[in-house]
């Protein structure tokens, strides 16, 4: 059933089954769905809710609604509702209508705002994330410039000795060349400078601990300024957390400013090392 599902996107599946797991559901449904979404793909998350408070307050809006029963274990198999099963559909719609062999998390997302009537969508929607914006949005990031045959020379992946010839390795996991195709041709417009990650001040909304990142608004009464309270980031390529705590791999990359890439990522795409 999967078998033209993206690493990323099995793993969206995956953790859709742990979320309805830990509420006793017997089915997965969508909002699960959506948290495996929003825990695997924190690029595309970040991209379409703009911020981590928008993020965030949909996983609290999820977790608020009572639990089903019992904590199911995780090795049980947990069926698809119906409204999943139809958002897998959509999904494939969505999939070969941008003309993709495979299927990744941006046609999972797609799949949920199709599904109208579902929490998913409708707690997307209250985001300001709706079907027809979110099509254009991910169509113009995945709209070709640096073809396939340009990525697959630069790293020798030809589909020989069994390789998947759509499949990138960067730090030990499997990207979608063509999701990496659409994030270098969008992330190529920029400058980048190599800097040592720190944690970011914020301003947090009082009423709805949303995080604001313009911290010149400080004097604000309708925000509480959080010293370091922005703790982390993540490659907007292959999402490899950036922190002070983690270790050298982990404290420095490069900024264009407002978004980083790691140093594999910034060397294997943004270097004319050949």
């Amino acid at each position: 059933m999967f078998e033209r599902y993206t690493e990323k996107a099995r793993r969206v599946i995956f953790f859709a089954r742990y979320e309805a797991s830990q509420v006793g559901s017997p089915y997965i449904e969508t909002e699960h769905l959506l948290l495996g979404l929003l825990r695997e793909d924190k690029a595309l998350a970040r991209r379409l809710l703009h911020s981590g408070g928008s993020v965030e307050s949909i996983r609290k809006k999820i977790h608020e609604y009572p639990t089903v029963g019992e904590k199911i274990p995780t090795s049980v198999d947990l069926p698809l509702s119906n409204e999943c099963k139809r958002v897998l559909a959509y999904a494939a719609e969505e999939a070969e209508r941008l003309g993709h062999k495979y299927i990744g998390s941006e046609h999972l997302l797609l799949g949920l705002l199709r599904e109208k009537a579902s929490l998913a969508a409708q707690l997307l929607n209250e985001e300001g994330v709706v079907l027809e914006r979110a099509r254009e949005n991910i169509g113009e990031w995945q709209r070709p410039r640096l073809g396939l045959g340009w990525l697959q020379s630069k790293f020798g992946i030809s589909g020989k000795g069994g390789k998947d010839p759509n499949v990138l390795e960067i730090h030990g996991q499997s990207l979608d060349l063509g999701y990496v195709q659409a994030q270098v041709r969008v992330l190529s417009k920029f400058a980048w400078r190599k800097r040592e990650w720190k944690p970011v001040d914020v301003l947090v909304e009082s009423e709805t601990d949303r995080i604001f990142f313009d911290v010149s608004l400080r004097d604000d009464p309708r925000f509480k300024h959080v010293a370091g309270g922005w703790p982390q980031d993540w490659c907007s390529i292959c999402n490899w957390e950036l922190n002070a705590d983690g270790g050298a791999e982990h404290s420095s990359g490069y900024t264009n400013g407002r978004q980083w890439l790691c140093v594999e990522c910034y060397e294997k795409f943004f270097t004319s090392s050949d």
